[in-house]
């Protein structure tokens, strides 16, 4: 009876923690979709992407169906832009934790899905909504259909493992398809199936994909013709890693140190799992084909992005389901068996822990001066370790309900403490509020000169975007006009003697980079950078 009340109290600690990250303002990539998304609903054309009236190509149709989705039923707001994409997100764990199933176990099915809902990677990516928040759902159903396509032979499953490759596709582009080309073709490799290599079904399987992306494709010929089709195929995905496109890091462990952070409060027992995995190839026990498959895909994408200029630490998020799935089956493996090496990595796992709480309570004491909510976390979280410690012999299940709730605290102070006050530092907030507690009548907001793209998803009524000196020039020539832009152009302005009525100064800082100067509340204000909002006169005489 207890320990279902500690599984209830830990899965509502998740869903709190969840549901107060869909209320955090947007930023970077997340404000741009959320701009595309509301265009597109008041234009009633969900085919041809666009932003401020030019079509866009970078990305499929996907996130932007499901934001749009909500924001049809619900209206521009944060919850409606995120809800849809969220919850096709969460699919991914349900699907992680059938995969997980068919390659190992029932439990290994529980321990994968633990695993990915509770990394830190999900958490952050389930409230800052990018495309790959979505394509890794459907990448693991792919992968989950495909392989009870191998066990089973059910053309049920074969069609959806390609509606979710295809899906993936929508979402980001071909790299979408990449883990489950790679699974199916490691697979027969390791099975000897060479001539199925060959088989004409795998023909059917990419014309349901294409199929599923057809919309996208659609718009790209419609509106670039040959380069869009090039782009999407060819360009954006070599182009990434060549740096044409984007990107120049040359650095290949970035992905390795963003992991180490992407898998907490899970990183040990992740690679440890992953580790095993590797070992076991080298054994004299059979492989178990689907989880080699599955690490192969992993190891060779993983590969990818290491030697591409144009890196993201969220480009691995559709990586870590299936890495979890890999790990859990060898972890359960692995605690049957008493020996040094578990009790290391159970220390260093715990370890990990108690760094995480400490870094809580560092975050709680430098950003945070509520007490009082500091105090009543502080207390519900020990008083639920307590119980978890003296109600759970089990000491895997007691470490993973303590990794839960160490990550579950975490994370929901993050986004309903933390998050929300540095997010309301972002200009485009700032100025949206400022301008609509105006009362002037018939006034009219402008952008110059800045890509806070969340300015023109947030704002009551649509801003226009301005791009050149005359477009300027008009807009300072009309009563009631409000433009935001940045320092330079603000003292251009001021130069020039335009009937001025106010002028905002607007001390602003973006969310896409946090430094230890920005957090302390002491050294804020040495952080943040001047932005601009003028209102011209009302009436002019």
């Amino acid at each position: 009876m207890i320990k279902n009340v500690v599984t209830g109290v830990l899965l509502l600690l998740l869903v709190f923690t969840w549901v107060a990250g869909l209320f955090i303002d947007l930023t970077g990539d997340a404000g741009l979709y959320a701009a595309i998304s509301r265009q597109m609903v008041e234009s009633g054309d969900w085919l041809n992407l666009k932003i401020h009236g030019v079509p866009y190509d970078q990305k499929p149709h996907l996130l932007f169906w499901l934001a749009g989705a909500g924001i049809s039923l619900f209206g521009n707001s944060n919850f409606a832009f995120k809800l849809f994409p969220f919850l096709f997100g969460l699919s991914g764990i349900f699907f992680t934790y059938r995969l997980a199933k068919i390659v190992f176990s029932e439990a290994a099915g529980k321990v994968a899905a633990a695993f990915t809902a509770t990394s830190q990677m999900f958490f952050l990516y389930f409230f800052d909504i990018h495309t790959d928040t979505v394509m890794q759902a459907a990448v693991m159903l792919a992968l989950w259909q495909l392989a009870a396509w191998f066990k089973h032979r059910k053309p049920v499953h074969f069609i959806a493992g390609f509606l979710g490759a295809g899906l993936a596709m929508f979402a980001k582009g071909p790299v979408g398809a990449v883990v489950p080309f790679l699974f199916v073709a490691f697979y027969l490799v390791l099975r000897k199936e060479n001539k199925e290599i060959f088989n004409p079904r795998w023909l059917a399987g990419i014309l349901i994909a294409l199929l599923v992306i057809s919309p996208t494709l659609y718009h790209l010929w419609e509106n670039f013709g040959w380069d869009g089709l090039r782009f999407y195929f060819i360009d954006n995905n070599i182009g990434r890693v060549s740096g044409k496109v984007a990107g120049t890091s040359t650095d290949p462990f970035f992905y390795l140190y963003n992991l180490l952070w992407a898998l907490l409060p899970w990183t040990v027992p992740v690679l440890a799992g992953v580790v095993l995995e590797i070992r076991s190839w080298f054994s004299n026990k059979p492989v178990n084909t689907e989880s080699a498959s599955l690490l192969g895909g992993v190891l060779v994408m993983f590969l990818m992005f290491s030697i591409a200029r144009g890196k993201a630490p969220n480009y691995i998020m559709p990586l870590i389901p299936p890495m979890a799935v890999i790990a859990s089956g060898n972890l359960l493996r692995f605690t049957t068996v008493d020996s040094a090496s578990k009790k290391i990595l159970t220390i260093l796992h715990q370890l990990l822990l108690v760094l995480m709480c400490l870094l809580l309570v560092g975050t709680g004491l430098l950003i945070s001066h509520n007490w009082l909510f500091i105090i009543i976390v502080g207390a519900f979280s020990g008083l639920l370790a307590v119980v978890i410690c003296r109600k759970e012999s089990n000491r895997l299940k007691r470490l993973m309900y303590l990794s839960v709730l160490v990550g579950g605290i975490f994370n929901l102070f993050l986004n309903a403490k933390v998050a929300p006050e540095l997010f309301g530092y972002q200009g485009a907030r700032q100025a949206v509020i400022i301008y609509e507690n105006d009362k002037s009548q018939n006034k009219k907001l402008y952008n110059w000169d800045l890509e806070e793209y969340e300015l023109f998803f947030m704002a009551e009524n649509r801003v226009k975007n301005i791009v050149s000196w005359e477009q300027m020039h008009t807009v300072m020539e009309t009563p009631a006009s409000w433009l935001y832009t940045n320092e330079g152009k603000h003292n251009e302005i001021i130069k020039m003697g335009f009937p001025i009525d106010t002028v905002y100064r607007i001390e602003q800082r973006g969310m896409n980079r946090i430094s230890l100067e920005f957090l302390n509340p002491e050294s804020r204000a040495e952080s943040l950078n001047p932005h601009y909002l003028i209102k011209t006169n009302d009436n002019f005489e």
